[in-house]
């Protein structure tokens, strides 16, 4: 796995090296050899000497690694920021910066998944539509790699409505549906292309985050 967007860096006054305790701590909830991990930030601070992502930096960071300049899937990448900005200082440490790219590329679909519903966490009274929840997640799968079906999505999206008694002309809160979801096995392994989900095997798979 090799971190991207190494065009147009340049090299200044570099910040500190990484701790033995701090790779030790890193190299646990990534499971990234040490080797790797002073690797990735060797080039890191290459790339970023000041020893962290703006949020605009992490956005361009992003659409290059999907090689992705959709504007509609821009407020999306600012979620995902949001998400792993682990204490709120608008910025994303090498530490935070790490995370996200193991769970990008090698967490499995149960991690993916999880995330994914943690994007509207903070929103406690988030009400989104059928169509709104169908175009947010049909997105959040791009993004991640996470294959799933049209049809499968209308099936889970129609079931989780009907069991509360929600017209389709009406939202449900975005906790309540991912509750539904999360307490339904049959429902979330309907959400994801059944030979894949087999194929992984994400239920076997340890849990990193």
């Amino acid at each position: 796995m090799e971190m991207g967007g190494s065009t147009g860096c340049f090299r200044s006054r570099l910040p500190p090296l990484l701790t033995t305790k701090e790779i030790s701590n890193l190299s646990l909830k990534s499971n990234l050899s040490v080797e790797d991990i002073q690797q990735w930030y060797s080039s890191f601070v290459h790339c970023y000497p000041h020893g962290y992502l703006s949020r605009n930096e992490f956005i361009v960071y992003y659409q290059q690694l999907k090689d992705e300049s959709n504007v509609q899937l821009r407020p999306l990448i600012e979620k995902l920021f949001e998400v792993f900005d682990l204490n709120n200082d608008n910025k994303l440490d090498f530490h935070e910066f790490v995370l996200l790219n193991v769970l990008s590329s090698n967490g499995s679909i149960n991690e993916k998944m999880k995330l994914i519903f943690r994007l509207y966490e903070k929103e406690k009274e988030k009400l989104l539509s059928r169509d709104e929840i169908k175009d947010f997640l049909r997105n959040m799968f791009y993004i991640f790699d996470i294959p799933s079906s049209k049809f499968n999505l209308n099936q889970v999206i129609n079931i989780v409505f009907k069991t509360n008694n929600i017209n389709r002309d009406e939202k449900i809160y975005w906790k309540q549906f991912t509750e539904d979801i999360l307490n339904d096995q049959a429902l979330f392994k309907q959400l994801i292309s059944l030979d894949y989900y087999h194929d992984y095997q994400f239920v076997q798979r340890s849990e990193r985050f």
